[in-house]
């Protein structure tokens, strides 16, 4: 088992030793943080992850209840007062909304308390974050068939086609909060050469464009070999090759999702999210919505070839 990490806010250290001797004497592995004030505790929970936040009723720039709104949703928290027990007039430290007590000769009661506290927070934080995946799932479904139905028109000129897929990248942008969202395409030069080309970005309000003509093949050989094998690339600042967190920190992002958009057992282009804001982890449900919108747009693309091919049968035809 894991040592707890504890937040121990504005205990008096004549009091402190209340709560590290009853846990070290039931057994409990720990590790604590002291700190003085709300303001301190805000830091030290900004830069760490704590099991346990035990603060003092009475805090020297604060309402402790301020402190527990804010900290409440990052760890469990409990609130002490200090004092003396009633029965024996030890010192003491009486646990808010409760009858339990910490005192030199009881020490062990409150415990229960403790664990019934840290096992609530944990099943009311599993219930958020499974309402959390449903409620994503359930946006990632309606973006979807938006998306879908965009796409569906089969007589589509380029243009309109530009324009329908331009339409679904807003969609996107704005359901997953997003900075940028674009669209490469990869086309064959004269002497076997390769090129990816830009042919549609849509960015947040603020964001400038980062629209380029050409990006040369080999600069994303890494991608390359992943999108052959039908490979998403994700990263940010800190996990990318060190060429490609050049490349992204030119374009004033933190961090980025390419999907690859598949013709048969190749690969001609892909869309690129962006989030400038976040080095980001990118969820499974958020690949696989991107993944799903990639099939969309190739289906669309197939089609717009077949309609183009039978379009210059018949034109030769009737010549």
């Amino acid at each position: 088992m894991e040592p707890l990490n504890l937040l121990i806010v504005a205990i008096r250290q004549d009091w402190q030793p209340l709560i590290s001797e009853s846990l070290s004497k039931a057994g409990y592995q720990f590790q604590a943080k002291k700190v003085d004030t709300k303001q301190q505790a805000l830091e030290a929970c900004h830069q760490s992850k704590f099991d346990l936040v035990i603060s003092n009723c009475t805090l020297p720039d604060g309402q402790v209840a301020d402190l527990v709104s804010v900290l409440g949703r990052l760890s469990p928290c409990l609130v002490m007062a200090e004092g003396h027990c009633p029965a024996t007039s030890e010192k003491a430290l009486s646990l808010l909304a409760t009858e339990f007590y910490i005192t030199s000769s009881e020490q062990s009661s409150w415990l229960s308390a403790m664990e019934t506290t840290l096992s609530k927070w944990k099943s009311n934080a599993e219930q958020k974050i499974e309402k959390i995946h449903q409620d994503s799932s359930s946006l990632h479904k309606k973006v979807l068939a938006i998306c879908e139905e965009e796409l569906s028109a089969e007589t589509l000129t380029e243009k309109q086609a530009d324009h329908s897929i331009a339409n679904v990248f807003t969609i996107i942008l704005e359901a997953l909060d997003l900075s940028r969202i674009y669209l490469y395409k990869r086309k064959a030069l004269p002497g076997g050469e390769e090129t990816i080309v830009q042919q549609s970005e849509v960015s947040a309000p603020g964001v400038n464009s980062r629209t380029v003509k050409t990006v040369d093949v080999p600069y994303f050989k890494r991608w390359n070999n992943l999108f052959k094998s039908k490979q998403h690339v994700q990263g940010d600042l800190t996990s990318l090759p060190a060429g490609e967190q050049q490349w992204l920190n030119q374009r004033d992002a933190q961090s980025v999702l390419a999907v690859p958009i598949h013709n048969n057992e190749t690969w001609n282009g892909f869309i690129g999210l962006e989030d400038m804001m976040n080095p980001r982890q990118w969820s499974e449900a958020e690949i696989n919505l991107l993944e799903s919108v990639a099939h969309l747009i190739q289906q669309k693309q197939l089609t717009q070839k077949l309609q183009a091919l039978n379009k210059n049968r018949v034109f030769t035809s009737q010549v």
